[in-house]
């Protein structure tokens, strides 16, 4: 059987883990001397730590960029007092007028950040020309220049953290490749120790190189009736199927399904049924390669 093809950082991470758990398990039955427990531990470190230092990296994006969502509600409520204000000595409908306060065409809200960025820029400048037109300490040329300060360092913080993201990404997979030659190795030695039967390579949660692939599902299930407390079962051939395990659940007394039968034929007689019961039926197929997904449920109910 092939083994699992490892395309990502989390399924490299939780092989090294199920190799160091079956090099404990195994003990000096298996010998890895160009991979040895310590360097494989050492790469599974590296690697956690690069996908941490990323996440961490991202959290931290994520967070400043709640920071500006925050400055431009507070930039918002800024020229939205600002524009009113005006409009008690420009009217109410847009003019000419309200160009100098960074409006064009209407009065309407900005929507992008480079126009919140235009318009404090515009109010600091009439404010600045115009200080009597200021109101106590709320609407002034000084708290335009504030808050447009504070917004172009949210927005740097949010792209040199987009860098800072790329450069973790860089390492990131840098470990991942490396964790992946390591996790090569270690299948290369395993296979000139152990034989491509041998049950000690599921320690390693590696799949026995000399097993079948595991059977396709189960398709076509059907359950019928024959009696009381008996179903007939009957379902079509899987590829790859050695032989086939019936299980059963017993809705409001099983928790979980139960093997009642190890069929090598395509039908199998459920007997001894609870009465007035309902049951749940699935199949699934076996070879020495494992056991294959289960077939759809088929529901039943006793008498």
């Amino acid at each position: 059987m092939k083994q699992k093809q490892i395309v990502t950082l989390n399924a490299a991470i939780n092989s090294a883990q199920l190799i160091l758990a079956g090099i404990g398990e195994v003990g000096a039955g298996v010998i890895l001397p160009f991979n040895p427990q310590a360097d494989i531990n050492t790469d599974l470190v590296n690697a956690i730590m690069a996908r941490g230092d990323h996440e961490q990296a991202k959290q931290v994006k994520s967070t400043r960029r709640n920071v500006l969502v925050d400055l431009l509600n507070e930039v918002t409520a800024f020229i939205r007092a600002t524009r009113d204000m005006f409009k008690i000595r420009w009217g109410n409908d847009y003019s000419e007028l309200f160009t100098a306060l960074g409006f064009q065409g209407s009065l309407q809200m900005p929507d992008s950040l480079e126009d919140f960025i235009g318009m404090l820029l515009a109010i600091k400048a009439q404010l600045t020309a115009h200080p009597t037109q200021e109101v106590g300490t709320v609407i002034t040329a000084a708290r335009a220049q504030a808050l447009l300060d504070a917004l172009m360092a949210a927005q740097a913080a949010i792209v040199s953290q987009e860098g800072e993201i790329e450069s973790k990404i860089v390492i990131r997979d840098e470990k991942f490749d490396i964790l992946k030659k390591r996790l090569s190795g270690v299948y290369q030695e395993l296979r000139m120790q152990l034989a491509p039967l041998d049950s000690r390579w599921m320690k390693f949660g590696l799949n026995m190189p000399g097993a079948d692939e595991t059977p396709e599902q189960v398709t076509g299930l059907k359950v019928t009736l024959i009696g009381p407390t008996a179903a007939a079962t009957k379902w079509e051939a899987s590829v790859r199927a050695g032989y086939y395990r019936v299980y059963i659940r017993v809705i409001g007394v099983d928790a979980d399904y139960r093997a009642i039968g190890s069929p090598a034929d395509l039908d199998f007689t459920i007997e001894n049924l609870p009465a007035n019961a309902t049951v749940d039926v699935v199949v699934t197929a076996v070879n020495n390669g494992g056991e294959g997904a289960r077939s759809e449920v088929i529901r039943i109910v006793t008498h």
